[in-house]
């Protein structure tokens, strides 16, 4: 349902002459449940491994929806070497545009299965799709970026163990809310590569930028209302239009990334 109801959006969006890159995760998750429908136990399997396996199976997902809408989507892979390289970051960025100038949906993620010394590499830039969805904005000069993500947006407390936390509609780059502290314990060991520090932390970085930014979860047409100027999820800045219509889409499908 998510799949296809985020396409229908996207293509909603290109329609109105927005053009729009999806940062996807899942390929782990797709690996891992493939392995266990084969009867295998995925414990142990690195995660490189994986991604190898479930990275098609997610393309060959976002391939089904968008051909709902008579639309392809195409296949970026891409690591820190990529970006690093100014050769190659700018054929990234030609892929892209092309893509769209053809009015297909460029689809990124990062390379995992890799050698060990690229695997290092990410570590310090790419180390999860949060901080890949930042590059790809800023470099393609995207002015909007919507982070997706299970968790809705930024709470007063962790909603996971609090019920009563409170959602942030609103949070001023230039005035952290002192109730955004408990993030300071979402660290790898605690839940897995990347989460809600991660994405605040990069979504902050996206709005110093002077981005529309925003943290939201799978509310009615969340993408069309971000687009539109809309209150949703926990927006962070100032900014509220799109100018060169241009958005990145980071799209969180599973908790299971680690």
């Amino acid at each position: 349902k998510i799949f296809d109801d985020y396409a229908r959006q996207v293509v909603e969006l290109q329609k109105q002459g927005v053009d729009v890159v999806i940062i996807s995760s899942g390929a782990i998750k797709a690996g891992r449940e493939e392995l266990e429908n084969l009867g295998l136990n995925t414990e142990d399997i690195d995660r490189q491994v994986l991604a190898a396996i479930g990275q098609p199976l997610l393309m060959k997902r976002w391939g089904e929806v968008f051909r709902k809408f008579g639309k392809t989507p195409g296949q970026l892979l891409v690591t820190f070497t990529n970006w690093s390289n100014e050769r190659e970051r700018n054929e990234v960025i030609q892929c892209i545009f092309d893509l769209w100038k053809i009015g297909q949906i460029p689809i990124i993620n990062e390379n995992d299965p890799v050698s060990d010394k690229e695997i290092k590499l990410m570590e310090r830039r790419i180390s999860e799709n949060d901080q890949l969805a930042k590059m790809t904005a800023l470099k393609i000069g995207a002015d909007a970026i919507l982070f997706l993500t299970d968790e809705g947006g930024i709470y007063t407390a962790d909603p996971k163990i609090n019920p009563g936390a409170q959602l942030y509609e609103e949070v001023n780059t230039r005035n952290i809310p002192t109730g955004l502290t408990y993030l300071a314990e979402d660290t790898p060991d605690k839940s897995g590569i990347g989460g809600m520090a991660t994405k605040l932390k990069e979504a902050f970085r996206c709005a110093k930028c002077k981005l529309r930014v925003a943290i939201a979860g799978y509310e009615k047409d969340v993408i069309l209302k971000f687009a539109k100027g809309e209150p949703v999820g926990t927006t962070l800045g100032t900014v509220t239009r799109l100018k060169k219509q241009l958005l990145v889409l980071d799209v969180k499908l599973s908790n299971e990334e680690h």
